[in-house]
């Protein structure tokens, strides 16, 4: 009976952190225009990764990014995002190209700091072989 109710707990908790995290996407997604304003996206323009050495799903994000000029439709790569992300970048069938771009750019920064992600020509932030 115990192991019954820590099921429901389980499952109750994993709704709960669905939710949640849906609501960041939703307020992430809000900033979207301030983002755009504020030049975020030009970083991902300017700032060229380093091909041989990073994140390959990243790596085909950002290119897709920079050929379309930064204007992402339902055919943007979507590999770079965790299951969960892509549910919610694809809600009830509907794509989310400002939520899209907006983890597009986290997960860039993110890349960058855990190193699965280098900048081409870069003295901090190249691959170091050594």
């Amino acid at each position: 009976m115990m192991t019954k109710q820590n099921n429901l707990s389980n499952d109750s908790t994993q709704q709960y952190d669905e939710i949640k995290y849906a609501h960041f996407c939703d307020a992430l997604e809000k900033q979207y225009k301030n983002a755009k304003e504020e030049g975020l996206f030009e970083v991902l323009k300017v700032l060229e990764l380093d091909k041989e050495h990073s994140d390959v799903q990243l790596v085909h994000a950002v290119n897709y990014f920079n050929e379309k000029d930064g204007i992402v439709e339902k055919d943007a790569p979507i590999d770079f995002l965790t299951e969960r992300e892509k549910r919610i970048v694809n809600r009830d069938g509907k794509f989310r190209p400002n939520l899209y771009c907006m983890l597009l750019s986290s997960k860039f920064a993110e890349a960058i700091q855990n190193k699965s992600a280098f900048i081409q020509d870069s003295f901090r932030y190249a691959f170091d072989s050594q």
